[in-house]
């Protein structure tokens, strides 16, 4: 049988394939110890690169969660720093009340009172226009749109819900619609209402007017206060809700971000070592194949 016969270009081939490999092989893992990631393609590692891929969708939903857990806890923070400031604004307005509810007050000093109700009324349409970022938070979906006017009491929002997401199908409502509290409707028995009814009875000067005042408009703005007060609460609530799903958020981002790290990260020291290996192994081939690969006068009698 004729043996195969090895000639000076199939060594150089098998040399030269053998070198370019290795160099690769060298490539690869300085990018490794560059980057300390281990899979740096899909075909170093086909199930890490697919468990990779999961982890990061499942990162960024976490991550948009998170997002809208931060939003509900800044709508609801405003929102109810905000309805704190109208509650100071109705116990001065009750204060005022019962101060203009004395039979024998001067029509000065009920006139008096009117003008500073009448302002402490658009101090309390100026909050019911705060803002978060820029949407107003008492307008309901009409956000983009101031809910008063200094020309008119009538309410420019609507009544619905306003919804952020901070789980997997977790929502919840971060607004309280300013009809609700500051009403803008005549007669609807809202704050604004119990304001100009106040103005009223002042400007009036009877002694049904001051009685009225006593009694009806009292009761009111007891009524409304309570009403500001069911509203703070339930943000209150919603504000325990988004801090402990943003907690919970925080944690299981953690947990991801551990694994993902576990599926490609490379461990900095092993890749060292396999790098020095690998250099030292090239160096010592092209030292060989500069001592076989020598063309020499046999070569060509061949």
């Amino acid at each position: 049988m004729t043996g195969v016969r090895i000639t000076h270009g199939m060594m150089s081939d098998r040399l030269l394939n053998d070198v370019r490999r290795s160099n690769a092989e060298i490539a690869r893992t300085s990018s490794q110890v560059t980057s300390q990631k281990r899979i740096q393609t899909a075909s170093d590692d086909a199930v890490g690169t697919g468990q990779a891929l999961r982890t990061r969708t499942d990162l960024a939903e976490i991550d948009a969660n998170i997002a809208g857990a931060q939003t509900a806890a800044g709508w609801t923070g405003a929102a109810d720093t905000a309805l704190g400031s109208l509650t100071d604004l109705i116990h001065r307005t009750r204060e005022l009340v019962l101060q203009a509810g004395n039979d024998t007050l001067k029509a000065s000093d009920r006139a008096s009172i009117a003008g500073e109700l009448t302002q402490l009324k658009e101090q309390m349409k100026s909050i019911g226009n705060a803002k978060f970022g820029d949407a107003f938070i008492f307008a309901g979906q009409n956000s983009g749109t101031a809910p008063y006017t200094s020309g008119s009491d009538a309410y420019g929002g609507d009544a619905l819900p306003v919804t952020r997401m901070i789980g997997p199908g977790q929502t919840v409502q971060v607004n309280v619609p300013g009809g609700t509290v500051l009403g803008g409707t005549p007669g609807d028995g809202k704050l604004l209402d119990t304001m100009n009814t106040a103005i009223a009875f002042l400007n009036g000067g009877t002694a049904a007017d001051a009685n009225s005042l006593r009694t009806t408009t009292l009761t009111a703005l007891t009524t409304n206060l309570d009403q500001v007060v069911t509203a703070r609460s339930t943000l209150g609530a919603t504000q325990n809700r988004v801090t402990l799903a943003e907690s919970r958020l925080e944690d299981t981002k953690l947990l991801a971000t551990g694994r993902l790290s576990e599926i490609e990260d490379a461990d900095y020291a092993e890749s060292l070592v396999k790098l020095s290996t690998q250099q030292t192994a090239y160096q010592a081939a092209l030292n060989a194949g500069a001592k076989v690969i020598q063309p020499s006068l046999m070569d060509f009698l061949r």
